[in-house]
C-alpha cells in the first residue's frame, strides 16, 4: 500500500509542481506630463473585484465597486515610495488614480479589459488628463501620455530549473518500474 502511495505522489509532484512555478507576466507603466515622469510595475492580470457595475449602469455612482486598486513601488521623477493606485471603470471614464499627497487622478482612458472582476491591463499608448492637479480651487487640465508595455525581464516560459525538476521526477519514476520489472 506504501508503494501505491509513494509513486502517486511522486507522479502528482512531477505533474503539478511545474504548473505552479510559471511566473505571472508583468506591465510597465510610464506615465509622463507636466514635468513629471511616473514609473511603476504591476502584473498583466491583477486581482480584481468581486463585484463590477456595467458601464453606464445607474446603480453604479462614484464610490461603487467600479474599480479595483493596488499597492507598489511607484517611482515619480526619481523619488520611489510605496502607493495605492486606484483603475476606475465607470467614474471619469477610466484612467487612473495616484493615492499621493496630494492625490492625482488621471482619466478619460479605459486601461484594462474585460472588467475589475477580471482585469487585464492593455498594451499601448493612452492619452490621459489630469483632472485634479491642485486641491484647491478649481485646477487646470493637464495632458499626460501612459505607456503600457509588457516587461522584458519575466520570461512566459518555465524556467530550466523547473524543466530540471520534471525530467528528474520522470526518470526517477522510470527508474523505480525498471528496478520493480527486474525484481519480478
Amino acid at each position: 500500500m506504501s508503494k501505491v502511495l509513494f509513486t502517486i505522489a511522486l507522479l502528482s509532484s512531477t505533474l503539478i509542481l511545474p504548473l505552479t512555478a510559471r511566473a505571472d507576466a508583468m506591465d510597465d507603466f510610464l506615465l509622463t506630463g507636466n514635468g513629471e515622469i511616473i514609473t511603476f510595475t504591476l502584473p498583466a492580470s491583477p486581482p480584481g473585484n468581486l463585484t463590477t457595475c456595467p458601464p453606464g449602469a445607474l446603480s453604479c455612482l462614484p464610490g461603487s465597486q467600479t474599480d479595483f486598486s493596488v499597492s507598489t513601488l511607484v517611482t515619480i521623477n526619481g523619488v520611489s515610495a510605496i502607493e495605492s493606485i486606484d483603475f476606475p471603470t465607470f467614474r471619469f471614464g477610466g484612467g487612473l488614480s495616484l493615492g499621493l499627497d496630494p492625490g492625482r487622478l488621471f482619466g478619460n482612458q479605459q486601461l484594462f479589459t474585460p472588467d475589475a472582476a477580471n482585469p487585464t491591463f492593455l498594451i499601448g499608448t493612452f492619452d490621459l488628463t489630469q483632472t485634479n492637479p491642485n486641491p484647491k480651487g478649481d485646477p487646470p487640465f493637464f495632458d499626460y501620455t501612459v505607456v503600457i508595455s509588457p516587461d522584458v525581464s519575466t520570461a512566459p516560459t518555465p524556467e530550466p530549473s523547473t524543466l530540471a525538476l520534471l525530467t528528474t521526477g520522470i526518470l526517477g519514476l522510470v527508474a523505480r518500474a525498471r528496478r520493480r520489472t527486474a525484481r519480478d
